[in-house]
């Protein structure tokens, strides 16, 4: 079977330890896209974003890395990455914001390209961004996630991620 041949399951059994451990870099050619455990909701206890810090010159900030659910607009995955300023410096920082596609054999693959843009804190339609994946198949439910970086403008910032909480959606790459 040719690796661009998918046989798609709607329903495989998954641990959460087995997930947890799934963070690492996503697989060249994966198995098939599968039903993220849990239904069309998300994980319980992944709702709240992780603060962020950056460390600059003057001494550290905060700030908070958020995300919306990966959701099909149009014929397309779509999730949005912000940030949310407590105490930086700077009022813009770097975001970027990747979709995650979940395969059966419990790994998670970026799907599409990054969505990258400078914003101001506190998102909505002018200051996040958008990652795009279009959508292949819209027959089959597959898990989907994604995962949000913040790069605070003019302050050398540390390793923060966050993963948004896994959805259900009608959408297979």
């Amino acid at each position: 079977m040719s690796s661009d041949t998918r046989t798609r399951f709607l329903v495989i059994a998954v641990t959460a330890a087995s997930l947890a451990a799934t963070t690492g870099p996503a697989l060249a050619a994966g198995p098939v896209p599968s039903l993220f455990p849990g239904g069309s909701g998300p994980l319980t206890g992944a709702t709240s974003p992780p603060l962020g810090t950056a460390a600059a010159a003057t001494g550290p900030c905060s700030f908070a890395n958020g995300g919306d659910y990966v959701h099909v607009s149009s014929i397309f995955a779509s999730g949005h990455g912000w940030w949310d300023n407590i105490d930086c410096g700077s009022s813009k920082a770097t975001v970027t914001v990747q979709l995650q596609e979940y395969f059966s054999n419990g790994t998670w693959r970026n799907e599409g390209p990054p969505g990258v843009a400078t914003v101001y804190s506190g998102g909505g339609s002018a200051n996040r961004a958008t990652a795009k994946a279009q959508c292949g198949n819209q027959l089959y439910l597959v898990g989907w996630r994604s995962w949000v970086h913040v790069d605070v403008v003019g302050i050398p910032t540390l390793p923060n991620t966050y993963y948004t909480a896994a959805q259900n959606i009608f959408c297979a790459v």
